[in-house]
């Protein structure tokens, strides 16, 4: 079985608690099958802006919430908000679009969908997927489920770099988050030299000579 119908398998019961919770008692498997699917497109475009947007911020190695912000105002979960040029013309951030998800995910609707998931909705109470593992594993070994898509990340393990000053991952990729922090920090005291030098040029007494223009 491929990596994508494991994926599917395992969102199709998320679906079906949802249609469950807006009222829907039936379906049809083609039908369940297209929801499904839309539902794991929409969750990998999510991811993916996510991704690109931390790509792009070269001073953070991991994603922040700003990350999965911007994802989803790209993907339109944020709805409705003013374009960017008019909220900087206006002064004033527009947050109307984390205001409703908020007041939804808080909302009744989305407690409905937590019920119907959990059985109930109690505290504590398994969702379907560890009912499903306990169901086939009687003696509960979570174990054996560890570093899978449906059990619990493996320990991190260190990766030794042979050949070189640098002996791990972990610390080529903290240089390489050094590096570019100073190449910004650079890049910004630059700009404000050349403008510091180029305001000056009107007094008549500043020597031209040593003024950088590039």
């Amino acid at each position: 079985m491929s990596s994508h119908a494991i994926h599917h398998a395992l969102l199709r019961p998320c679906v079906l608690h949802i249609l469950r919770a807006a009222g829907y008692h039936s379906t049809k498997p083609s039908v369940l099958d297209a929801l499904t699917d839309i539902a794991g497109r929409y969750m990998l475009l999510l991811a993916t802006s996510t991704a690109n947007h931390a790509a792009a911020d070269p001073t953070e190695l991991g994603i922040s919430i700003a990350d999965v912000r911007l994802a989803m105002q790209d993907c339109a979960a944020f709805v409705p908000e003013k374009v960017w040029e008019d909220q900087v013309f206006d002064g004033e951030e527009d947050v109307r679009g984390v205001e409703v998800f908020v007041e939804w995910a808080r909302g009744e609707a989305n407690r409905e969908i937590r019920r119907v998931a959990l059985e109930g909705g109690d505290e504590g109470r398994d969702d379907y997927l560890t009912t499903l593992k306990k169901k086939h594993d009687k003696g509960d070994e979570e174990s054996r489920y560890t570093g899978t898509i449906i059990g619990h990340e493996a320990e991190p393990r260190v990766i030794p770099v042979e050949g070189g000053d640098i002996t791990s991952l972990k610390e080529w990729a903290d240089i390489l988050h050094k590096n570019a922090t100073r190449q910004v920090v650079s890049s910004e005291d630059t700009s404000r030299r050349q403008s510091s030098e180029l305001s000056s040029v009107g007094d008549g007494d500043q020597d031209m000579e040593g003024m950088v223009f590039s």
